[in-house]
């Protein structure tokens, strides 16, 4: 991330998750995400902060929140933005 790159965190609700190992698979997941950094993870949560230009796609929503709920998805668990990059 460059310097000076306004930045925008989003929370995510996360369901199937039960255990410590649960939460370290979602952090990898999420860190996976180029740009992303993970504030928080924990049973039912996660907060990531991602830069301005990978929240908004063409139109004008959050392009990083897919990313960040597809990988969450992948990993085995859903995910849904409860609150999104403003």
């Amino acid at each position: 991330m460059s310097q000076g790159t306004e930045q925008h965190q989003v929370e995510l609700k996360i369901d199937g998750m039960s255990c410590g190992h649960c939460v370290a698979a979602v952090r990898e997941a999420l860190e996976s995400i180029p740009g992303a950094v993970v504030n928080d993870v924990g049973i039912g949560f996660a907060r990531v902060t991602v830069p301005d230009d990978a929240s908004d796609d063409a139109s004008g929503g959050d392009g990083s929140a897919s990313q960040l709920t597809d990988a969450v998805d992948d990993a085995g668990y859903s995910a849904q933005v409860v609150k999104p990059a403003s």
